[in-house]
């Protein structure tokens, strides 16, 4: 996840900003060297930097984040409480997610349809009294 995060980050400061469209293809001096990574076939420049920064920074600090005690006896904690947890079985499972599927179709429909009736009631409002015209 947090690799793709960096390729989006990437992406993005290639792509979105002016100004990093301007600092990294426009104005040349500003390019590291302009060579490619033989493995990547990507051009080596700030925006790579930048990405691989975060990414490796990102990194660090899950790994940090993981291997610190209170993290560790939480992860632990946690795993033996859903240990503990009843899991419906998969028929219950498919008949739950078949229910609530109805139950958003249906709540679509009446949706649409109480949009579409109190549209027309109030184009005939708004023709009757002549508001707006």
């Amino acid at each position: 996840m947090i690799v793709w995060g960096g390729q989006r980050l990437y992406t993005w400061l290639i792509s979105e900003f002016d100004f990093a469209k301007k600092l990294l293809f426009e104005d040349k001096s500003h390019h590291l060297d302009g060579t490619i990574i033989p493995v990547l076939e990507q051009r080596f420049d700030f925006a790579l930097l930048i990405s691989w920064g975060v990414t490796i920074g990102a990194v660090y600090l899950l790994h940090r984040f993981l291997n610190r005690e209170r993290s560790a006896e939480f992860l632990i904690e946690t795993d033996e409480e859903l240990k503990k947890v009843t899991w419906p079985s998969w028929a219950d499972a498919k008949t739950s997610s078949l229910i609530v599927l109805v139950f958003i179709l249906f709540m679509a429909a009446f949706l649409a349809g109480a949009d579409f009736i109190l549209s027309r009631i109030s184009e005939l409002l708004f023709s009757l009294f002549g508001a707006g015209s």
